[in-house]
């Protein structure tokens, strides 16, 4: 055994100690990764601490060793701190204060123990530095375990607590070999002194490695609990659309049932103008069936009762049909014009006046079926504010405006507007100031219009009344 032989094996664990930095920074490149970059430094430290001090006769002691076991104990430090920060769940990457403060401190023993014995590195200094080593790798050891409750997969935290423990316990016999005086220098080459720097190399090497094997796992685990929760998420959109596509298909219900009284009273009145015709028609027939002229008026006016009724219930069952849900170009001005032919029987049983000012030459993308959806739902809101106003005050205004590339729809009351506290959570779920309103209208409505890129908005309106504006782009 040579003299050199505790010294080659610094030099190797400065080589693997580099190795691993480098392996490290190769794996954790431009990640914003303070935990790897922590032990990336550790490692770095741990090789320039190991290597200088092999070179310790040729240097000040000040630097090789007082600084070198500086280096070394915050290098510990460090591996401790960046387990801390792989637990640690804050965003905000902050080095504690401790970590400087105890390797001065060392800095400082050592030096007023070398001041001592008279310049020279003495065997208390070997122990003391020691200590602090053993005390570091218990800090690690803490942390370690401390992390690994944080985690489902232990085996990897549990190695590397376990090498640092087995690491505390070399420093101590190497502290007991030199209190008994059986080896007081570092380099000494006697076999028990030689065995016990091997191991502690041997296993700070492979705690240094292990690092990047723990990384390694926890990536892929992450990943793993990324495509789980995917799934998951997947799985929770699928339900989330059917919902909102039962909801749909009750609100289209409910805002198509409130119509439905005034809806047969429109049918009727062209039915029964059809019927006084027919019979008109007949009666003519046995008195004066040479009159042509008359005749035709009577078939005329029966052709458009019929065409009447038919335009409202075709409206109707546009309205009620879910079997198309594509996006298409639709003309605004038509599709406004043919919900207000549906509500007109509620609007005047209700003594509503409705105003619409739209040009006809505006496109809009949109599903023709759900886009009359929020029409109705909205117009039969504005329709339920206004009872109980004076009949005289009634009125609903609907306008559309363009501003660039947008169409902002206004639909207007002179209602009593929204209440105080409605305002904000007026479009949420569940959420409405009718006794019997189910809190789904509003909350679907602008469900569908984000579905088309635009935006719903209320406000109350300063004269009195509400006012709901959807913004939506020009085709």
């Amino acid at each position: 055994m040579t003299p050199f032989t505790v010294q080659t094996l610094f030099l190797l664990y400065s080589a693997i100690s580099l190795l691993s930095a480098i392996l490290i920074g190769a794996l954790f490149w431009r990640k914003k990764d303070f935990s790897a970059n922590l032990w990336l430094w550790a490692c770095l430290l741990t090789a320039v601490a190991t290597a200088v001090t092999i070179f310790r006769g040729d240097i000040s002691p000040i630097i090789s060793f007082s600084l070198m076991v500086s280096f070394e104990t915050f290098s510990i430090l460090l591996l401790g701190e960046s387990l801390r920060q792989l637990g640690d769940n804050s965003s905000k990457a902050k080095l504690n204060k401790l970590l400087l403060i105890i390797p001065a401190a060392l800095f400082a023993i050592v030096e007023i123990e070398r001041s001592a014995g008279n310049g020279m590195v003495t065997p208390m200094m070997s122990v003391t530095a020691t200590f602090f080593f053993a005390l570091c790798n218990l800090f690690c050891l803490y942390q370690a375990i401390k992390v690994s409750k944080k985690f489902t997969n232990r085996f990897f935290f549990n190695f590397l607590a376990t090498t640092f423990g087995i690491v505390i316990f070399l420093y101590f016999l190497r502290i007991v070999n030199v209190v008994i005086g059986y080896s007081g220098y570092t380099f000494d080459i006697k076999t028990l002194n030689v065995i016990i720097w091997f191991l502690i190399i041997l296993f700070g090497s492979v705690r240094n490695l292990a690092y990047i094997v723990l990384r390694l796992h926890l990536g892929f685990a992450e990943r793993s609990y990324l495509n789980t929760m995917n799934l998951k998420l997947s799985h929770d959109l699928e339900e989330r659309n059917s919902m909102i596509l039962s909801l749909e298909r009750l609100n289209r219900s409910a805002s198509i049932n409130a119509l439905a009284s005034t809806v047969a009273h429109e049918i009727n009145q062209p039915l029964g103008a059809s019927r006084l015709n027919a019979q008109f028609a007949e009666m003519k027939l046995e008195s004066d069936p040479n009159n042509v002229s008359l005749f035709k008026e009577l078939v005329k006016n029966i052709l458009e009762d019929i065409n009447r009724a038919s335009t409202i219930v075709k409206n109707l069952s546009r309205l009620s049909s879910n079997q198309n849900n594509s996006i298409s170009n639709i003309n605004l001005a038509e599709s406004i014009n043919q919900v207000i032919e549906i509500s007109k029987g509620k609007l005047r049983a209700s003594q509503i006046i409705m105003d619409l000012d739209c040009a006809s030459h505006y496109q809009i993308n949109v599903n023709m079926s759900e886009w009359q959806q929020v029409l109705i739902n909205l117009i039969n809101n504005a329709i339920d504010a206004l009872d109980g106003i004076d009949a005289s005050q009634k009125r609903i205004e609907m306008g559309v405006k363009q501003e660039g590339q947008i169409v902002k729809i206004s639909i207007r009351d002179n209602g009593p507007g929204i209440k105080t506290g409605q305002d904000l959570k007026i479009f949420d779920l569940m959420v409405s100031d009718k006794p019997a309103g189910s809190g789904i209208g509003l909350w679907l409505s602008k469900n569908i219009i984000n579905r088309f890129g635009g935006k719903i908005s209320a406000h109350n309106v300063i004269d009195g009344g509400a006012c709901f504006v959807i913004e939506l782009a020009i085709a």
